[in-house]
């Protein structure tokens, strides 16, 4: 506007950057119309957070705690957008059927990455992975919390807990023999990159017919129910699936 105030109008977002440009006719801008508030505002980039529906100009938008952002935000297939590794597990699974879902499904994913996507996808046993496979790429954990190290260090760190009596998520209880979890999560070794748990990118067999059906199949989290062998479309009988929320937390509304 000619005051030097910009416009912004925006829906279901709780923070935003701005990079005014470095011309002349940018210079003078000192005030940002948000939704209808208007905040003074100085020269260079502006970081702008909503808390209880009302706008404030602060500092950084990079916060300490969990949130979700550009790069960690999901859905698993998120996590395949940027340099990863598969971890295989090498020690004995939590059950006989859970061990044999897993390796049929790593199978599975090592073996369609290579037919979709053309190159090999990088695979390491868990206890080959290095702190600069942790620094510097998301991990793409196989197994259980008692086949694969990596994911028995961090277990306790995730919103869904598995061990031998159950998968227990939001308060209910699955059959540890007849269910897997799978979902993406900021990795607790080092919350910058993700850490995904016993999934792929989600589209299978049935959707390579159109590349219009090559799009993420599941959200955050699911449970899946391995007595249902997987088919061209799902691991298995997807029981529950959902997003977490803003800040990584399970909704209310999942699993009940």
């Amino acid at each position: 506007q000619p005051d030097h105030t910009l416009l912004v109008k925006t829906q279901n977002v709780v923070a935003l950057t701005i990079n005014p440009p470095t011309t002349p006719d940018w210079k003078g801008l000192r005030k940002v119309a948000l939704d209808g508030q208007t905040l003074t505002v100085k020269p260079g980039t502006i970081h702008l957070r909503k808390t209880a529906e009302k706008w404030s100009v602060v500092r950084t938008n990079s916060e300490n705690k969990l949130a979700k952002r550009h790069n960690l935000q999901g859905p698993i297939d998120d996590a395949f957008m940027s340099a990863f590794v598969m971890v295989r597990p090498t020690g004995k699974a939590i059950n006989p059927a859970v061990g044999a879902w897993v390796e049929g499904e790593m199978q599975h994913a090592t073996k369609h990455w290579q037919r979709q996507f053309r190159g090999e996808a990088p695979v390491k046993n868990d206890t080959e992975l290095t702190s600069a496979d942790i620094a510097g790429k998301n991990l793409i954990l196989w197994g259980d919390p008692s086949s694969n190290a990596v994911l028995a260090k961090i277990a306790g760190k995730l919103p869904i807990r598995w061990d031998a009596k159950g998968i227990h998520v939001n308060g209910q209880t699955y059959n540890s023999v007849a269910n897997v979890p799978v979902l993406i999560y900021p990795n607790p070794l080092n919350p910058k990159r993700y850490v995904v748990i016993n999934s792929s990118f989600t589209f299978r067999e049935y959707d390579y017919l159109n590349n219009a059906r090559q799009t993420p199949k599941l959200p955050d989290w699911a449970v899946v129910d391995i007595t249902s062998p997987p088919t061209s479309r799902t691991p298995g009988k997807i029981v529950e699936a959902d997003f977490f929320g803003e800040h990584w937390e399970m909704m209310k509304s999942s699993a009940h």
